[in-house]
């Protein structure tokens, strides 16, 4: 049988995987050459539609609002129970009992992972109080804030976890819940950053809200001691009045100057790209309410119920996970597109850039061996934006990527055919990855367009798309509260179940740390101080301090 386009096309993939992949224990297992051996004998997605009576029904999931379509994926039934067996080989089962027991599998930091603790799913009973106390609180908190009408403006300063998280919801829950305040955010050392932030608004009536785990992330402060400048400005000692932090770190934040009955504490349990659940969110509460952000909370614990609780081949976050295994470590995908075909989730590629490469970008074991291959880039756009960018190479480009489509179904814009238009964007690009056009079929359309052979010859490469490139497509029936949730708390839950089939500790971010420490012996060293570095950073450092003189 001769091989098509698609069979050699997904061979080169293979061969480029097995180069590339150095594989650790779980992938030089049988069950890994197992599926290797199915991926060298894969159809493609449009013949599986065929061969699989049963495709769409199999590969198609629902879970509360949200929908999940993994039938354009390029992988077969039988694919599909090995990966499952996968799950089980590498323990999967009792990982997840200890996660959700709040063990600490977060090793290298000793600690437990608990942020479904904060929508009330698992933790001891100390755990569980602790929670049900700084919900109270932050409630009662917000609702006094929206209620008193003094401050017209809530400045959210924070950055990584710290911002990610509440600005893609605060985006997000504009969708079905109203704003009563104009919520900023401040992220970036860029002084740009916080005077944007502040630009045009009114220190008495300017609520500042400071969000740092740590309370010494180098951006946060700066940007928090620039607030507090322009605060003090107008409002002199009133100024701690419009002050408010969120952190682990009490005492910092009271020798920054904030009073003890304005901190809001979250716990070491709580990572902060997992922490929009926690206290990161008041400004949240703040500006839409706390009904709106119980309804997130709620949300996102009927999906831990759902991970805790179903079977492997029904389980939703498995599913997306060892589908994400499979491009990866099997197919050899370098990279996964996500394409928010919704304005209001514009910063969800952002987001999850940061949950899963820092989560699972790792290349050592819980033990410290070399994994194999793990986590994915991660990137993308808005669409229909996309479609005028970087959508030429995942049509054309080599090798292309996967791709996870998301879209909302109801139109909460009052813009019917827009919303329309916006759909049928979303629902053909993934038709279009997956069927392609061959080069004897754009021949026969130019030649029945009256193109001479000879421009046909040249044109018809240039318009001929592989196809068979995989995609998934999530939908939400709405963009509420809840549907928020739900959507989120998949994504976080697809991180663990990888984290464990690559054997990495999803909770630590040790990579972060040497850039940071270098940059303040730069800091040192541009306020006089000496240090030795290579010699492109000396010259860089030299061509600051012309620049600067």
């Amino acid at each position: 049988m001769t091989k098509g386009n698609n069979a050699l096309e997904l061979e080169q993939v293979l061969e480029s995987a097995k180069t590339a992949l150095k594989l650790g224990a779980i992938m030089s297992s049988d069950r890994f050459e197992k599926l290797e051996a199915i991926a060298g004998k894969l159809p493609s997605i449009s013949e599986m539609f065929k061969l699989e009576p049963n495709r769409l029904k199999n590969f198609v999931m629902r879970e509360g609002p949200l929908r999940a379509d993994f039938s354009k994926q390029a992988i077969s039934e039988h694919a599909r129970e090995q990966l499952i067996h996968l799950a089980k080989d590498c323990h999967l089962e009792e990982w997840r009992e200890r996660f959700f027991a709040g063990e600490k599998i977060n090793t290298t930091e000793d600690r437990a992972v608990l942020h479904m603790a904060l929508r009330g799913i698992g933790g001891d009973k100390a755990v569980q109080k602790q929670v049900k106390d700084m919900r109270k609180k932050l409630r009662n908190f917000a609702e006094k804030i929206r209620a008193e009408g003094k401050y017209r403006s809530v400045v959210h300063i924070g950055i990584g976890g710290s911002d990610l998280g509440p600005r893609l919801i605060a985006d997000g829950l504009v969708a079905s819940t109203e704003n009563k305040f104009d919520l900023r955010f401040a992220e970036n050392v860029d002084g740009a950053s916080i005077n944007d932030a502040l630009s045009g608004l009114d220190p008495a009536t300017t609520l500042v809200i400071v969000v740092s785990k740590s309370f010494t992330t180098q951006e946060t402060r700066m940007n928090a001691e620039a607030a507090r400048d322009w605060l003090a400005a107008k409002l002199g000692e009133k100024a701690g009045a419009n002050f408010i932090a969120v952190t682990a770190n009490r005492d910092g934040a009271e020798k920054f100057g904030i009073a003890s009955d304005q901190i809001f504490d979250f716990w070491d349990w709580v990572g902060g790209r997992y922490s929009v659940w926690s206290a990161v969110g008041l400004s949240l509460q703040i500006a839409y309410g706390s009904d709106a952000f119980d309804e997130f909370l709620k949300g996102a614990a009927a999906m831990d119920t759902h991970f805790r609780d179903a079977p492997f081949e029904k389980n939703l976050p498995v599913m997306m996970a060892m589908t994400g295994v499979w491009n990866r470590n099997v197919l050899g995908y370098s990279s996964v597109a996500v394409i928010p075909y919704a304005r209001r989730l514009r910063k969800l590629s952002a987001f999850l850039q940061q949950l899963e490469m820092e989560s699972n970008g790792k290349s050592k074991t819980r033990e410290g061996g070399d994994t194999g291959l793990t986590c994915p880039i991660i990137w993308g756009d808005e669409g229909t934006n996309g479609q005028h960018a970087f959508f030429q190479w995942l049509h054309q480009g080599t090798p292309g990527a996967p791709v996870d489509f998301v879209a909302v179904l109801k139109d909460h814009e009052a813009r019917p055919e827009h919303h329309k238009a916006l759909l049928a964007n979303c629902f053909a690009q993934s038709e279009a990855l997956m069927i392609g056009k061959s080069e004897f079929v754009v021949k026969e359309e130019m030649m029945a367009a009256g193109v001479s052979k000879a421009d046909r010859a040249v044109l018809a490469p240039q318009k001929t798309f592989p196809g068979n490139r995989p995609s998934t497509t999530i939908t939400l029936d709405e963009l509420s509260p809840f549907a928020l949730g739900h959507l989120i708390a998949l994504y976080e839950h697809k991180v663990f179940v990888q984290g464990i089939i690559w054997g990495v500790n999803s909770f630590d971010q040790w990579g972060v740390q040497l850039g940071k420490v270098l940059a303040n012996s730069i800091l040192k060293e541009f306020d006089g101080g000496s240090g030795e570095h290579d010699p492109s950073t000396e010259a860089l450092i030299s061509l600051r301090a012309e620049k600067s003189a």
